[in-house]
């Protein structure tokens, strides 16, 4: 029997790394983006309040700046903390973190290929599909919101449930789901919707 389910995407705070241009080792928040973040978020808090119960689950990778990033949100939305689930963990850059952005190449030079002292892009289709098998289908004709997400989400769910090749995806420059802002219309703005069957 086929399963829908509407997958709401946000994506996650910045680290001191995100901050200085540099590829992100497991940092967490940069401490005055989680106090922005909230200060100027409150006075949308009964509008994001309503919006809560329509999510029936909120899912985060484990990794430190992913799940602080997703438990501001759910506070805000006034719903159960996040699940962390590592199979949503960013692809690991390997030796490429801590080094300025401009020296990663392409993702699709990685498809399957694995970075060095990192994993592949296919690895983390793999990890992502099999969270898709094992927790989506409990959510059928539902509503789940994954937040704090990387830049690998985007690319992840347009491959899962769109249907594009991983490495059409990763070259699709497009695919970046975008640091969440503070300002509360551009917080509505920056939320991507995609449906899993």
């Amino acid at each position: 029997m086929p399963h829908a389910v509407t997958i709401a995407l946000l994506g996650h705070l910045p680290s001191r790394d995100n901050r200085s241009g540099l590829r992100s080792r497991d940092q967490d928040v940069a401490g005055e983006s989680a106090r922005e973040f909230t200060a100027r978020l409150a006075t949308a808090r009964p509008l994001l309040g309503a919006i809560g119960p329509v999510f029936r689950a909120v899912y985060a990778p484990q990794t430190l700046r992913h799940l602080s990033s997703a438990r501001l949100v759910a506070e805000l939305l006034g719903i159960a903390a996040p699940v962390p689930d590592a199979r949503l963990n960013n692809v690991d850059y390997g030796t490429f973190k801590g080094r300025p952005l401009a020296e990663t190449p392409k993702k699709a030079a990685f498809a399957e290929t694995p970075y060095p002292g990192g994993t592949s892009w296919a690895q983390v289709a793999e990890r992502w599909h099999d969270f898709f098998l094992e927790r989506m289908r409990r959510h059928d004709g539902g509503t789940v919101l994954l937040a704090g997400q990387s830049g690998a989400a985007p690319v992840m769910l347009a491959h899962i449930c769109d249907g594009v090749p991983l490495a059409e995806a990763l070259a699709d420059d497009r695919l970046d789901v975008p640091f969440l802002d503070a300002e509360p219309a551009s917080f509505f703005r920056s939320v991507w919707t995609y449906r899993w069957r």
